[in-house]
């Protein structure tokens, strides 16, 4: 059953790399070549047949789901306009301090699933299942696409949402019908509200209320960051953990109590009772937890185990695996985009290969063994997923395990319970409880986080390298291997050794990240780094530094940069400062606003040139006073053969000073577009003395502002340049050398579930 399996969720992963959801000449004529060697072999090797054809129906069913998820059944004149919707709140709507983020089911003008926030002051209290007539605008799903970047679009793809929007402000924004009703999500809402009515006052609530209900909306921020610096935020939410833990507790006691009474167990063994009351909480535990992906995941696998006790069947652990694997894969193959898939069937993989090694050893030995194996082993994945890992991780997870598991959990559970009976004063004191083991669990979590060499930063390496890498840690920690630890100790040299790509003397590498509206460019040569502008920061608390330039600069083996200039105040520009202060070292910087900068900076007109490795850097705009956009730096780099220069937002009237100042020594191979493509700037005069032959446009997809604007656009293509932008190229890297090399992320990366550029 596993090997099948393990075939099918072949067939799925190969289907999931392609760029396009169409089948290639290639492809076909592959397909029909393993028909063929199905129908060669089936005679004389069945099993060989048999799991060609389970990888090709994994091929298969991933392509028939995926094309029917990415069926949009709203009309393109309903995108980018404001439109009434009528529709339903699903799940529980997240509130935070700016805007209250909800699942919108929309039954009319179209029947979608859609992503909405809500910026509205007055706190508008929506709850699951209520119908609303809404004033929306919504956009096909999109987002920032760069190397090391949160795929976005990849996960609305993976939660099926339609597209996502946001609800205007209007007096049209009204209640409809109340949900009267006694809806899985609705009761979640309520639970969540009488602990905020009840427990507000504790620390964790948030994290109790993850525990209870499977929504981390009320989870504290810096308490995130504590878990995920100790690789413990599994613990921190419902899991197959959680579930397999409570299931396996009410499995063990229902079978205990069972047995107390022997006409009993003559009619029905006490396993089978056993089985079904655990079934009956692994589904209750998963019911409460909004049946989300997660859980869905969880209450297969220990439904597949329940149900073999059940009916008698006798399985080896791998078997059962092989099952649970081939259900979740069969229920929903989108499941491959999910981290938790990955790392909730490795983990049981690892307990199962665990259990296996001392099977005649002590309880408690063999308890430790396996935390142990699965920290160790589990550090390459989390690493691969997330580009960075705690070295202390396991020392975090032993503690933190049993905490949540024995007394977090159970506690935060029971506590619900004898709020729900009324025994207020006895929830309260297991509800402190609860939130007292997590108090003296985060002591000991941050005494780990303050070690300096605790947290460290992973520079992605191949798939092939992943796999050695978990294999030497395995075979080093198997008992019988002494023999084998030096060939595990090599596979581990093989798989961290990663050459990275030097650059040469006089060659720069120029990239643009995808910010959306706004700008943020990374400049290297051979041993220098340079950053130009940083991007917009949010109302939210969400911004360009935490989100794309440090996950960027972190996948390029990049901790320090050399000399970080921010071209003018405006917050598409400087708003991912402060973040990126934070997590990389910057040796000097300079700005047309030094005022607005919290830490020492200095003009630009303070460092007028400067030669870094053979590539030369010269800051053209220093000689007038300027205010707002035209104050901006302007920068041109110039290799032995090329050059580009990099503008910020300047507009017509500094185009002109540059023109008047420059003049010939302007001209320029490569040229970032001047504020964004606004019609306020690339003017004919300033466009026909750089002479550029590539115009890179920084702008957000379907921006409020209309960048670049059509007149500019037109003006491009009269003068005969090649027009690059971000909000359909993604990332883009020019590499000056001997020749201009361009390489555009969205293309080199392309898949079939990523907006189509038009």
């Amino acid at each position: 059953m596993l090997f099948l399996t393990l075939n099918f969720l072949l067939g799925i992963m190969v289907f999931s790399t392609k760029n396009t959801l169409s089948l290639s000449i290639f492809e076909i004529s592959l397909f029909f070549a393993l028909l063929l060697a199905v129908l060669v072999t089936f005679r004389r090797q069945k099993s060989i047949a048999i799991n060609l054809v389970l990888f090709m129906l994994g091929f298969v069913w991933m392509g028939l789901f995926s094309n029917q998820t990415l069926q949009i059944n709203i009309d393109e004149k309903f995108f980018n306009t404001t439109i009434n919707v009528i529709g339903t709140i699903e799940d529980i709507p997240k509130v935070g301090n700016n805007k209250t983020q909800f699942i919108f089911k929309a039954s009319s003008p179209f029947k979608a699933k859609l992503k909405l926030s809500w910026y509205e002051k007055s706190r508008v209290k929506i709850h699951s299942g209520d119908q609303w007539k809404f004033l929306i605008k919504i956009k096909h799903n999109n987002s920032y696409q760069n190397k090391g970047g949160f795929d976005y679009e990849k996960w609305l793809f993976f939660k099926q949402f339609d597209a996502t929007g946001y609800v205007k402000k209007s007096d049209s924004n009204q209640l409809l019908a109340p949900n009267t009703g006694l809806s899985i999500d609705l009761i979640r809402h309520k639970i969540q509200q009488r602990l905020v009515d009840s427990i507000s006052q504790l620390e964790f609530i948030g994290v109790i209320n993850a525990l209870i209900i499977g929504d981390r909306s009320l989870v504290n921020n810096d308490h995130w960051e504590l878990f995920k610096s100790t690789n413990t935020t599994h613990l921190s939410v419902i899991s197959g953990l959680h579930i397999g833990l409570i299931s396996g507790f009410i499995f063990l006691f229902s079978s205990f109590l069972w047995r107390q009474c022997r006409a009993c167990t003559l009619k029905l063994p006490a396993s089978v009772i056993g089985a079904y009351f655990g079934l009956f909480s692994a589904f209750s535990y998963a019911l409460i937890a909004g049946f989300s992906i997660p859980t869905q995941r969880a209450f297969i696998m220990a439904s597949v185990v329940f149900l073999s006790i059940i009916l008698r069947r006798n399985h080896n652990g791998w078997q059962l695996y092989g099952s649970a694997l081939l259900l979740v894969l069969v229920s929903n193959p989108l499941s491959v985009f999910s981290v938790g898939f990955w790392l909730s069937f490795y983990v049981v993989a690892i307990i199962i290969y665990g259990v296996k090694q001392h099977q005649n050893k002590h309880w408690l030995f063999r308890l430790l063994y396996i935390q142990l194996l699965i920290s160790l082993s589990t550090i390459p994945l989390i690493a691969w997923f997330f580009s960075s890992g705690s070295i202390l991780s396991p020392i975090a997870n032993i503690i933190a395990i049993p905490v949540f598991s024995f007394i977090t959990t159970p506690f935060s559970l029971f506590g619900i319970i004898l709020s729900y009976a009324q025994l207020d004063w006895l929830s309260g004191f297991v509800f402190s409880v609860a939130n007292q083991s997590l108090i003296y669990l985060s002591i000991f979590l941050h005494y780990l986080q303050s070690f300096e060499l605790n947290q460290w930063q992973y520079t992605p390496v191949s798939a092939s390298a992943l796999v050695l890498l978990i294999i030497s840690i395995l075979i080093g920690l198997l008992p019988s291997a002494l023999k084998l630890r030096q060939v595990a100790l090599i596979l581990a040299i093989v798989a961290l050794f990663q050459p990275h790509q030097q650059l040469k003397q006089g060659e720069v590498v120029i990239t643009t990240l995808d910010v959306g509206q706004g700008l943020a460019q990374v400049v290297r040569t051979q041993n220098h780094v340079l950053m130009f502008d940083t991007g917009a920061r949010y109302r939210s608390g969400f911004n360009m530094g935490e989100a794309v330039i440090v996950p960027y600069l972190q996948t390029q083996q990049i901790d320090a940069i050399d000399l970080l200039i921010i071209s003018h105040g405006d917050n598409d520009h400087i708003g991912g400062l402060d973040s990126l202060l934070k997590k990389i070292s910057v040796k000097q910087i300079i700005s047309s606003v030094p005022e607005k900068i919290s830490t020492n900076s200095d003009l630009c007109k303070t460092k007028p040139s400067w030669k870094w490795d053979g590539v030369d850097f010269q800051m053209l705009n220093t000689t007038h006073d300027f205010n707002g956009n035209n104050a901006s730096c302007v920068l041109k780099i110039s290799t032995s053969k090329h050059s580009i220069i990099l503008t910020g937002d300047i507009e017509k009237k500094a185009e002109q000073h540059l023109v008047n100042i420059w003049d010939k020594q302007l001209k320029a191979d490569v040229l970032i577009s001047p504020h964004h493509g606004s019609k306020t700037s690339s003017s004919e005069l300033f466009l026909a003395t750089v002479a550029p032959k590539l115009v890179i446009i920084s702008s957000g997809y379907k921006n409020r502002f209309n960048h670049p604007a059509k007149i500019v656009i037109d003006r491009y293509k009269a003068h005969n340049i090649v027009i690059s932008n971000t909000n359909c190229s993604g990332q883009i890297d020019v590499a000056l050398s001997q020749e201009i090399t361009i390489t555009h992320y969205r293309q080199a990366q392309k898949r079939y579930y990523w907006r189509q550029c038009e």
